[in-house]
């Protein structure tokens, strides 16, 4: 794969970005529910009702929070320069025959017709990576997996 890295980190910001705007979508379905839902006789099953939709509110507010800080923090990584001759936050490594973006713990992102997982430094594969060159081998998903290219 022929990659433009700084396309790349649009996609995902884009991807991020479209993320957040359905869990803002959701957050807004959620308040209405909870402001339509009129008190019947019904008692305790309407507080029932509404205490499980305040939950969910609260749930989706959590997410949108934390969306937008790995947005934050994909836009701090992107504008990171390094060399590559070794793995560091920003990098995209080629592990055996997968794609890594060593960046936010976001999965699997669909780019120009590759599949690349963006996943934290923090992460145990993010670890393992840390620091390594091309041509060392990580034991990954059970076996060595040597590092094939980075980006």
């Amino acid at each position: 794969m022929s990659v433009d890295k700084e396309t790349l980190f649009k996609a995902a910001i884009s991807a991020l970005k479209t993320k957040i705007e359905e869990l803002k979508s959701e957050q807004k379905a959620i308040s209405e529910g909870i402001l339509e839902d009129n008190k019947s006789s019904a008692g305790d099953k309407f507080e029932t009702g509404r205490e499980m939709l305040t939950q969910d509110l609260r749930q989706v507010e959590l997410q949108i929070e934390k969306n937008l800080e790995s947005l934050e923090e994909l836009y701090r990584i992107q504008a990171i320069k390094n060399t590559q001759s070794e793995i560091k936050e920003g990098s995209l490594v080629k592990l055996g025959s997968e794609w890594f973006l060593i960046s936010i713990s976001f999965g699997l992102l669909n780019f120009e017709g590759n599949q690349v997982f963006l996943l934290s430094r923090n992460a145990p594969l993010g670890q393992l990576l840390m620091g390594k060159k091309v041509s060392q081998q990580v034991q990954f998903r059970g076996k060595d997996q040597k590092i094939e290219e980075i980006i």
